[in-house]
């Protein structure tokens, strides 16, 4: 088993675009990226987006590292737990989270309500699981993960910023 910390894993993240890791996923497998772009929160939601790709259409299913759980109920058997009883371990990559004042901006930012979903303008480290390759009839995608394991997936090991984002870009549960 490897430690997202062990020497397989770069010490310095790499600084990527969300566009990047959309475009190219098998190019960042299992490496420590940095990342900005849009997070959603809610329920069968938990991605990180940024609407300037041309080109890619997606978004990449965010999980929290270490003991800190997501909260986030989606299909198939994923509880909404907020803590784990050990580290989340992905393909045999142990994970850890920095649980400090940034991660609970970011958790009261994208904590959704009854009305809408938590959103949020986010810089996040983390370790890139691209998924696998898949060719469909309609094109070809990378995924695995999250709901309905349609997405590749960042496992957070720390958010560095978290902004609001204005309150007409929210969404509205119907």
């Amino acid at each position: 088993m490897v430690h997202a910390s062990d020497e397989s894993v770069p010490a310095a993240p790499l600084d990527v675009s969300v566009c990047s890791l959309l475009r190219d996923p098998s190019a960042y497998n299992h490496k420590l990226v940095r990342v900005s772009g849009a997070v959603s929160r809610g329920f069968e939601d938990f991605t990180l987006s940024d609407g300037a790709c041309p080109g890619t259409a997606g978004q990449i299913w965010l999980e929290l590292g270490g003991r800190v759980g997501s909260g986030v109920m989606y299909c198939c058997g994923v509880t909404d737990q907020t803590r784990r009883a050990d580290p989340l371990v992905v393909e045999g990559v142990v994970t850890t989270m920095r649980e400090d004042a940034t991660l609970e901006r970011f958790e009261r930012l994208t904590r959704s309500t009854a009305r809408t979903y938590g959103q949020a303008h986010a810089t996040l480290v983390g370790v890139y699981f691209a998924g696998e390759k898949q060719v469909l009839p309609g094109g070809t995608f990378w995924g695995g993960y999250g709901h309905l394991g349609m997405f590749s997936l960042l496992v957070i090991e720390q958010v560095v910023t978290a902004e609001q984002k204005a309150r007409s870009d929210r969404q509205q549960v119907p």
